[in-house]
């Protein structure tokens, strides 16, 4: 399945690099030519950091530009002229849906803001299928990836917040680091029910770890409000749950 429809009908374009410069970096054993519009923070930091501020503009040409080419190792190399290509040219990459976390790492080892952005695009009507995947887990797919990638699903109402909270706590089912603030941006802790809590902890059992023990009591009382018993027994019955 894909995620945008190759141009060959045999699978993805094998792509050609169609622009020239004298920047140059060496993937394995290919020299690809860096065009000095992708020199920019959200475009790509990582070359921008590389070849430094003053080849963002062009100014300085053949003169300043290092003769050899400056050795890079993507964490997907296979991948990384699509990627690059789809910087430069800004048009959303060709992405086959075994390739999309592929794509992910390789966006944010080039740390590109603008493709992040075009693959949140593509992998909206197949957030389902994607977000399964054994490898769209945390670190694989970073913590700000996946903010960008939820709060997009939510903008164009793709995803209940239910359904973001549930991806949330599959992605951070070995590794929590970051779901903290992810957590932060798609639900205020108010309006968060024990219900919905106990759900996502069947789901992940470290969940909870994303929530303070006065957050935690926080849902509890509130709901314990709600159905007229102290909030000191829902926050004893998670502690013995293992919820706090």
């Amino acid at each position: 399945m894909t995620l945008y429809p190759p141009s060959s009908m045999f699978g993805v374009l094998e792509l050609e690099v169609c622009w020239e410069s004298d920047l140059k970096i060496k993937v394995g054993e290919e020299v690809v030519p860096i065009h000095p519009s992708v020199l920019v923070a959200n475009r790509s930091r990582f070359l921008a950091d590389l070849f430094g501020p003053d080849f963002a503009d062009g100014s300085r040409g053949e003169k300043g530009a290092s003769a050899s080419a400056v050795p890079v190792s993507p964490p997907c190399p296979e991948l990384f002229l699509r990627a690059l290509h789809s910087i430069t040219t800004r048009a959303r990459p060709e992405v086959l849906e075994g390739e999309f976390v592929g794509f992910v790492k390789t966006s944010a080892f080039l740390q590109s803001d603008e493709l992040d952005e075009r693959l949140c695009e593509a992998g909206l009507s197949s957030w389902r299928t994607l977000t399964k995947l054994p490898e769209f887990r945390n670190p694989c797919v970073p913590a700000p990836f996946l903010e960008r990638f939820l709060l997009m699903a939510r903008e164009h109402e793709v995803m209940s917040v239910s359904d973001a909270l549930e991806v949330l706590a599959l992605w951070c089912k070995e590794h929590i680091d970051g779901g903290d603030s992810v957590l932060e941006k798609l639900i205020k802790i108010s309006d968060m029910e024990a219900s919905e809590l106990r759900k996502l902890q069947q789901t992940n059992s470290r969940f909870v770890e994303l929530l303070s023990s006065t957050q935690v009591y926080q849902i509890m009382g509130l709901s314990s409000e709600k159905k007229g018993y102290t909030p000191s027994r829902g926050l004893n019955r998670l502690k013995s749950r293992g919820l706090s």
